[in-house]
């Protein structure tokens, strides 16, 4: 049987590194909050889309609003198709991780950020179309075909197995 290991006085635990509203780490001695919420209870009660909302805009939506979010990311699901050439040109061994950090960074020389004012719309935009981004480069580096973008799923979740399977979840 393993000990548990014993904590000392070492490392960063006490220390602030800053403060945000966004999230806490150990608040109460143990845990991770979102906006006040217990990471568990978001985890069983509120999709990823009504977590991405609380993050962005400090809430977690009503039902209008949560309906109006989704379908505000559907429709940023496309990608240009200078994004798409470059995910062409990436090699079917590459991590998914790189393909993602590689597709962001040319989405960002397509669509540059010209205000502060834009952090949302920005942020938005990477939720809608980063699992584009992957499941395009991941279909194309595999079997060559190019995906459309096109879907009546909502969530982010259903609309990656859609295109990465190429059926209705």
């Amino acid at each position: 049987m393993t000990e548990k290991k014993k904590l000392s006085g070492a490392g960063l635990r006490g220390q602030s590194a800053g403060e945000t509203a966004l999230c806490t780490v150990g608040k109460t001695g143990a845990g991770l909050t979102y906006r006040g919420y217990s990471i568990e209870t978001l985890a069983d009660n509120a999709s990823f889309e009504e977590v991405a909302y609380m993050l962005l805009y400090g809430k977690l939506p009503n039902a209008a609003e949560l309906a109006h979010y989704k379908t505000r990311l559907t429709g940023m699901r496309a990608l240009p198709d200078a994004l798409k050439a470059c995910l062409e040109l990436i090699p079917a061994s590459a991590h998914p991780m790189d393909v993602m950090r590689t597709g962001c960074s040319m989405l960002g020389v397509l669509e540059p950020e010209t205000s502060f004012d834009q952090q949302e719309e920005k942020a938005e935009r990477l939720l809608a179309c980063l699992p584009s981004m992957l499941v395009y480069w991941y279909r194309f580096a595999q079997d060559g075909t190019e995906i459309d973008f096109d879907s009546s799923e909502s969530s982010i979740a259903g609309y990656f197995l859609e295109k990465m399977h190429d059926a209705t979840p």
